[in-house]
This record gives structure tokens, C-alpha cells and sequence, in this order.
């Protein structure tokens, strides 16, 4: 299957890739699709090795729950047949695939100016896989990553990306709606992506407003680092280990972000506060605007499992009959906060009360172990107390230091 890999209207290159296996190899391209694809983050000494890693990326999701059933819907064997069935088009970013002697333009077929059949949302949220035959897959959904069960939504208030619920009562949700309750209180607008409770199609859902415009594009931390030249270490078991918070700030700094120590203090805080296991490359990085060029750092943007419901680690609700061990374990994974990083933003004061709210918002859920919300409240306090000592050593530490030069002038 052929295909020609655009950016906006910019021809790349020319690929074909073998269904059977979904290998892609590059037929022709010129010199400045190579040096796109490398200022994508796609940096590979092999075209062929680039391309693949650009197109797998742009897949859904084979570990998501209802994946086989999507690939069946669509007599498909593997993300990347269903996403070339289509146009390729994606919401994070603005490459797509022209087939040949199509004279399709960016205006007339791309997301963030135009529709899509709203047909392939409803019936994955609503679990009507037998509808999706009739469905376009021309859609957003088909080249957004992630393993929950989820869709884009387009309404009056613009375009929206709804999550389902995985856990009994949507409990999880809530989990998610505290995480963005907890940087409203810390945070300035534009540092994080707000999160409602939903509910569509009968299902309890998460809504997350898109955080790009039509001229934007997300490069994530692999990408990121790729672009920056600041190597990045393996993760641990699939997460960021302590020291990579700090490369993170090498890498904002290198392609130019002014406030990269506090921008990454603030994704570290709220990963501590909000007991978020689930954090990785794919949950941060910079936003690049196309026809100027510039960046800035990604708000914060996914809290799925937030509050006690990590999807790959053993969740706290079966720790509420050792809450010792729950604060033991919680402290040894939340623990890797810098005092040297900036935390001049941070005020403890916008957190007083919050464990209340954390209380009274999983009151409801009569499903959980009695003592649960007390738990989770009593690990967001221990954490709100670790972070509260980092940040004060830093401030104390440039207090001395302005008393230790304003004596010096002094004297002098």
C-alpha cells in the first residue's frame, strides 16, 4: 500500500508499507522530508527506521481493551492497515498520508478545521462495536495512543477527548477530576489542562478540552529529547526514574523554554501529590507552533490514574488493610524531588483543605473499603508535607544566600 507522507501541504516523501507485516519503507524522498521527520524527533540513520517509528506512533493503541474488536469491525490486523484507511490525520499533530493522485489539501480534510463521523466515538463509548462497519475510519481516534477506551467529540464548545471509565462506578474518573482540581489550586491556566465528569452514552467519562490549535503541534519527551540531543536514561518499570526529572529540564532548556526548572518542579510536584504512578515520556513535553517555529512547554495533561488507581501497578484500595505499607510503598515511589529545581511558585497555603476534598469526593463510592478515601487523604497529606520541606530547603537555601551577599556588600 502506497502513500505520500504530508505536513500541512508539504510533500515528505514517498512509502509503502506491507500489510502482512507492517513494515514501511521510504520509496522517495527529498532532502528536506528527512530533515522534517529528524526536526519531528524522528532522528534515525535509517529513513526506513524513522519512518516506521512515525508511523507506529501514529496508531491506536494495540493494548487497548476493546482493540480486537475495532481491528475486526474493520477486517483490520493491525493499527497502522486502519489508520492508512483513512487519511491518517491526527489531532497532535499535522502530518497526514495522501494516497496517490489524490489532490486532497490540509483545509479541506484536516481536524482541526473540518468534521469527522462523530459515528465511531458513539459506538466505542457506547460498546456498539457492530455499528462501527458503517463508521468512517477517517477519524481522530484512529491515530491516538493510549490503552484506555476512549474518543474525540466535537461540539459548541470546541473539541474535546473523552476517556471511559475502567474501574466500578467510575470511581477512577474521580481519581482524575481530583488531579485537575489539584493543579486549579496550584497552577496558572495555561500550566495544565482542566478535566470534567461526563457522562456519555450511560458511561461515566473524563472530558479534556484540546490543548492544540490548528497550527500547533505536540512533540512528546522521546521526541523532545531526540530534537534537544540530551540522552534520556531507560524507564523504570515503565516509568520516569528520579533522575530523569532533571534531564527533563536540560531538554526544555536546550530548545529554548525560559521557566524549565519550575516547569518541571510543578509536573513533579503534582505527580507526587497526586499519587500519579502512570507517568512517562508520552505525558509531557513541548508544543511547537509550525509557522513560527516556537515552542512552549505542554501544560499537564493526563492524570489517568490519579488518587490511588494506577493502571500498572497494584492499586491502593487493596492496601487500605495496611495503610503502614500503603505510606511506605507511596513514600518510596514518590520521592525524588529536587530542592535545587525552582519552587518559587509554590505556595502550600492552596493546599489547605485539600484532603477534605478528596474525602468528600469519594464518599459516594459505597463500592470502596470503608477506610479508603481516609487513606488517599492521609497519603496526599504525607506527600503535601514531603513537598512543602523540598520546596522551603530551596527557598531557605537563596535566603541565605541574599543575606550572605547583602552582608558582603556591606562590609565591603
Amino acid at each position: 500500500m502506497k502513500r505520500t507522507l504530508m505536513r500541512r501541504d508539504q510533500e515528505l516523501l514517498e512509502f509503502e508499507v506491507d500489510l502482512a507485516t507492517g513494515s514501511a519503507r521510504v520509496i522517495d524522498a527529498s532532502p528536506a522530508g528527512v530533515d522534517l521527520l529528524a526536526s519531528a524527533g524522528r532522528a534515525e540513520s535509517d529513513a526506513n527506521e524513522a519512518l516506521g517509528k512515525l508511523l507506529r506512533k501514529r496508531c491506536i493503541s494495540s493494548l487497548r481493551r476493546d482493540f480486537p474488536r475495532i481491528m475486526a469491525s474493520y477486517n483490520a490486523r493491525m493499527g497502522i492497515e486502519l489508520s492508512l484507511m483513512g487519511h491518517g490525520l491526527s489531532l497532535s499533530d499535522l502530518f497526514w498520508y495522501r494516497t496517490p493522485g489524490s489532490a486532497d489539501r490540509w483545509a479541506d480534510i484536516n481536524f482541526f478545521d473540518n468534521g469527522w463521523d462523530p459515528g465511531f466515538g458513539k459506538a466505542v463509548l457506547s460498546e456498539d462495536y457492530d455499528s462501527l462497519a458503517n463508521c468512517s475510519p477517517d477519524v481522530p481516534d484512529v491515530t491516538t495512543s493510549g490503552r484506555i477506551v476512549k474518543a474525540w467529540e466535537r461540539n459548541e464548545e470546541g473539541v474535546f477527548l473523552i476517556k471511559a471509565a475502567e474501574h466500578s462506578g467510575g470511581v477512577d474518573i474521580q481519581g482524575v477530576k481530583l488531579a485537575s482540581d489539584l493543579c486549579a489550586a496550584l497552577f496558572e491556566e495555561e500550566c495544565f489542562v482542566p478535566a470534567s465528569i461526563v457522562v456519555r452514552h450511560g458511561r461515566l467519562c473524563s472530558a479534556s478540552p484540546l490543548m492544540l490549535a490548528s497550527s500547533e503541534e505536540l512533540i512528546n519527551g522521546n521526541q523532545l529529547h531526540a530534537i534537544a540531543g540530551v540522552p534520556e536514561g531507560p524507564l523504570v518499570y515503565g516509568r520516569m526514574a528520579p533522575g530523569q526529572w532533571s534531564d527533563r529540564i536540560q531538554a526544555y532548556a536546550a530548545v529554548g523554554i525560559a521557566d524549565a526548572s519550575a516547569h518541571v518542579a510543578k509536573m513533579a510536584c503534582c505527580s507526587c501529590l497526586a499519587l500519579l504512578a502512570d507517568f512517562h515520556p508520552g505525558n509531557f513535553g513541548v508544543i511547537r507552533n509550525l509557522e513560527t517555529g516556537a515552542m512552549r512547554a505542554a501544560p499537564f495533561f493526563d492524570y489517568d490514574g490519579a488518587f490511588g488507581f494506577p493502571h500498572d501497578a497494584r492499586s491502593l484500595s487493596s492496601l487500605c488493610e495496611e495503610p503502614i505499607f500503603a505510606m511506605l510503598m507511596c513514600a518510596n515511589r514518590f520521592s525524588y524531588l529536587d530542592s535545587s529545581w525552582d519552587w518559587s511558585w509554590y505556595d502550600p497555603r492552596l493546599l489547605e483543605g485539600f484532603e477534605d476534598h478528596i474525602m468528600e469526593a469519594y464518599a459516594p463510592y459505597n463500592d470502596l473499603p470503608p477506610n479508603f478515601s481516609e487513606l488517599i487523604a492521609d497519603l496526599f497529606d504525607m506527600q503535601r508535607a514531603y513537598v512543602t520541606r523540598v520546596a522551603s530547603a530551596r527557598q531557605e537555601a537563596l535566603r541565605t544566600n541574599r543575606d550572605k551577599v547583602a552582608s558582603t556588600r556591606r562590609e565591603a
